[in-house]
């Protein structure tokens, strides 16, 4: 996924952070997309140095815990995002060992 884009036959690096990496060598923060095994990766690789997460963390607002012990996370529904109420916005569940066991 890449944005608002899901597409299996693209690269899923952004092409942005590489590029911009070959010229700028200060902080590079990339978005768009990623999930844990993504966000690793480009830090690994060097083309960014930290990771934003918008729309999961919206609908995780435990999203590092999530991510560093692989827990699920809950889908996002963007139709509800800044809708003016709090559903869709501050309603989204945290993750509990009870939800597992259901």
């Amino acid at each position: 996924m890449l944005g608002n884009v899901d597409d299996d036959s693209k690269d899923p690096n952004p092409v942005a952070a590489q590029l911009i990496r070959k010229h700028y060598k200060g902080v590079i923060i990339a978005a768009g997309g990623f999930k844990g095994d993504t966000a690793e990766a480009i830090l690994q690789a060097g083309d960014a140095d930290l990771v934003a997460f918008g729309r999961d963390f919206i609908a995780n607002p435990d999203l590092p815990e999530r991510l560093r012990k692989g827990l699920p996370l809950n889908p996002y529904d963007r139709p509800t995002f800044f809708g003016g109420t709090g559903t869709g916005y501050t309603d989204y569940p945290f993750h509990s060992a009870d939800a597992l066991a259901a």
